[in-house]
């Protein structure tokens, strides 16, 4: 492919994501409804942990209740930002109307992920300061050491590409399982655990603590949220290193689902 053709099709998929991002800011009532489970989860965790903390029942290093509601808000934003694009692609195979739009000059696959990236980044423009706001009234203020929170935001948006590209591979199972909705569930669940969405790492067991370093989840969730826990650049270069080479593991998964759907199709007559 040419650079000026490789140019064309950039331009065609960022148009996609501007798109996209244009709807979602015109959807007013799911941000709105995104924001206020971020704000009932926060407020309702604060309240866990200044409790909790103040029996002396766990505790982490370098983290007060301040610390842990940033936590908390670094995590559920990085979540509540990524659509349902599994739903999106499952809907197109159901329907049929897949095998037309793979015939168009645009990757369906790039077309599909534009449109959930440029969702996903006016997500997390909109949720971002909207949860610093609340985790800031909540907290009484900053974390110990702010500073910790500049890497979040290139991390955070780097794991929530991560779960779009995760979610995406999910959708593209619906050529051969119809209802993706089980293995979605299966993953989500899996990150909510194993990535440490509410609770840290560090208050797990180190058995389930080992076990969850082997997965995406600890790099997709835990490790933009932990930098709420201080400035750490060893720890936040980890965890872009971590993000990287599972970003690079799930495209190639997708790319490899994407091929043998499209021969799946073929063969079956789409």
């Amino acid at each position: 492919m040419s650079a000026a053709r490789h140019a064309r099709s950039l331009r065609t998929y960022l148009a996609i994501a501007r798109v996209s991002a244009r709807r979602a800011l015109a959807e007013r009532g799911v941000l709105a409804g995104r924001v206020a489970f971020l704000g009932v989860i926060l407020f309702i965790f604060s309240r866990v942990w200044e409790t909790v903390l103040a029996r002396g029942a766990v505790t982490v290093s370098g983290a007060g209740k301040a610390e842990l509601i940033w936590y908390l808000a670094v995590t559920e934003i990085c979540v509540l930002s990524v659509p349902q694009i599994y739903l999106a692609i499952e809907a197109d195979v159901r329907s049929g109307d897949i095998a037309c739009r793979l015939l168009r000059p645009v990757s369906y696959l790039g077309a599909q992920l534009a449109e959930a990236l440029g969702e996903t980044g006016l997500r997390l423009l909109v949720l971002g300061p909207t949860g610093a706001g609340i985790a800031f009234a909540l907290a009484g203020g900053w974390p110990a050491d702010p500073r910790g929170l500049l890497f979040a935001l290139p991390l955070g948006a780097l794991a929530s590409a991560l779960a779009v590209l995760s979610t995406a591979a999910i959708g593209l199972s619906a050529f051969w399982i119809v209802d993706t909705s089980p293995i979605y569930w299966i993953w989500q669940k899996l990150a909510f655990v194993l990535g440490g969405l509410l609770l840290p790492l560090e208050l797990y067991p180190d058995w389930l603590r080992a076990l969850a370093r082997f997965s995406p989840f600890p790099a997709m969730v835990w490790g933009p949220g932990r930098m709420a826990f201080g400035f750490a650049p060893a720890a936040a270069l980890e965890t872009l290193l971590e993000l990287v080479f599972w970003g690079a593991l799930v495209g190639a998964g997708l790319v490899w689902l994407s091929r043998r759907a499209r021969l799946r199709l073929t063969v079956n007559g789409g």
